[in-house]
């Protein structure tokens, strides 16, 4: 221990419940992420109804809470009346954003059907750039309307007599984009559209939660859309893709992006302590709780764009990639009080911790991070206090090579998910005298170019004996159950 620099730790329990949608995944009709991903007709991987087993089965051990669907900027051009009844009679349409063209067969119906198998809530985003807010009110309706109006009964008439009760709508998708299809990137056009979209829907069914437009570098934009929502915003959308060649970029990015999140919290909760009037003649009522953030599009988008691989999304990842995600889901926990939603982009082939090549399939480096931290952090947050060591890089500053969050769970145990990024240090952990440690599991690989493909599988699991110190190898996950000493 005497070589090794050593990280004292302080912890702190807090009454600050983790949202379990933290562990949220997005589906776009993008390349092979759902067409060939999950959906994929013919394939021998594939049952009766189109849906690839491989990959039904690698979500189910990935158990996203949440799933967004179906974008994205391609929800620009999506009509969910194109995709729903006998397969035969579905429209095909060009994917005008992505390329190829989507032929109906997988709609809302195999959407929510897939959501129930993997045990994920259903979050749907409608249509501002092309479609109308009656057209998405009518889809509040096929989804959740009970027996009796002509919505739902098309529903029940397709074979679902039981509504599919989507709590979670998201009003557009990056409305703010002007290259984007659609007038909304003008905020007071925004502003205009979606509170029709509100209206109609949330008179639809008023027990439905909106996620509305915001942006990372926009005040004024964000400024606006509170204004205008929220006695009605119940989330608050943000996107952060991250990027780099250089070892630590994605690391040196994070610290940036948590101190502009930061920023937007502040915001939040600035119009969380206003009380805004609202209309009683709305006739639905106002938000009942904080508006939250839900970060509905987050990961590594590092991949170069190629003759088969158009927008660079097709991404192999590597163990840096894989570290890199602990630190994000830690800075979730770390604002657990603000941060309710969020959805990694995207679950199969796309910027996904599961891929496919021909008729097999195989766990990304990230799938192994992202099951770890779903199976184990849980709970209330507990705050940690601590000096982590540090790293002068030449591009992005002081790099934090330790990153520690923690929960406490149900039965009393503190989780401590406590990753070391650095390539070639090792670290001690000093804990509170309060607390042993009853398991320590590490996940690790060679290095951080390390990757997985079919029959190739890089990341190590190892289970090891509790310490008093336990030791962070280099480039480790580390999750570190401790139990209070009596």
């Amino acid at each position: 221990m005497e070589n090794k620099q050593i990280v004292n730790l302080k912890l702190t329990p807090s009454d600050v419940k983790i949202d379990p949608f933290i562990y949220g995944n997005f589906i776009e009709f993008i390349e092979n992420c759902i067409v060939g991903g999950i959906y994929n007709p013919g394939s021998p991987s594939s049952d009766e109804n189109g849906i690839r087993q491989d990959v039904l089965q690698k979500s189910k051990e990935l158990r996203p809470t949440i799933l967004r669907f179906p974008g994205g900027t391609y929800v620009n051009i999506y009509h969910w009346k194109d995709a729903i009844g006998p397969k035969e009679e579905r429209k095909k349409r060009r994917n005008l954003i992505w390329g190829g063209i989507c032929d109906g067969g997988f709609g809302t119906a195999e959407f929510i059907t897939y959501c129930r198998e993997i045990g994920a809530e259903p979050m749907l985003c409608v249509n501002m750039a092309s479609g109308t807010a009656e057209e998405a009110a009518e889809w509040v309706e096929y989804c959740n309307g009970e027996p009796g109006t002509y919505w739902a009964d098309l529903r029940v008439a397709h074979g679902y007599p039981e509504p599919f009760n989507v709590k979670y709508w998201c009003i557009g998708n990056e409305s703010y984009a002007e290259p984007d299809l659609g007038a909304q990137h003008d905020v007071d056009q925004y502003v205009s559209d979606a509170w029709e979209f509100t209206k109609h829907m949330k008179l639809t069914d008023p027990s439905i939660k909106l996620i509305f437009v915001g942006t990372v570098y926009g005040e004024k934009w964000n400024r606006k859309i509170l204004d205008s929502f929220g006695p009605v915003c119940d989330y608050f959308s943000i996107h952060q893709y991250f990027n780099g060649d250089r070892a630590y970029d994605p690391f040196g990015q994070l610290r940036n992006f948590r101190g502009q999140l930061d920023k937007i919290i502040a915001l939040i909760r600035e119009y969380n302590g206003k009380d805004q009037p609202f209309d009683f003649w709305y006739r639905f009522p106002r938000r009942s709780e904080p508006i939250k953030i839900c970060m509905d599009e987050w990961n590594i988008w590092n991949g170069k764009a190629s003759e088969d691989n158009r927008f660079g999304v097709k991404m192999t990842y590597n163990w840096r990639d894989a570290l890199w995600t602990g630190s994000m889901l830690n800075t979730f926990v770390l604002h657990a009080e603000d941060v309710g939603i969020a959805n990694l982009a995207q679950m199969v082939n796309v910027l996904a911790p599961i891929m496919t090549v021909g008729d097999e399939s195989f766990k990304q480096t990230t799938f192994h991070v992202l099951k770890l931290y779903r199976d184990e952090m849980f709970g209330t947050r507990v705050d940690c206090e601590y000096d982590p060591p540090v790293l002068d890089t030449e591009k992005d500053g002081r790099i934090n090579l330790v990153d520690a969050a923690a929960s406490k769970r149900d039965d009393g145990t503190v989780c401590l998910m406590i990753n070391n990024v650095s390539q070639t240090e090792e670290f001690c952990v000093a804990l509170p005298e309060e607390y042993r440690v009853i398991s320590h599991t590490r996940l690790r690989a060679d290095s951080f170019k390390a990757e997985n493909g079919v029959g190739k599988e890089s990341v190590g699991r190892t289970q090891h004996a509790p310490s008093a110190a336990p030791t962070l190898l280099p480039a480790s996950v580390n999750c570190i159950v401790l139990k209070a000493v009596n």
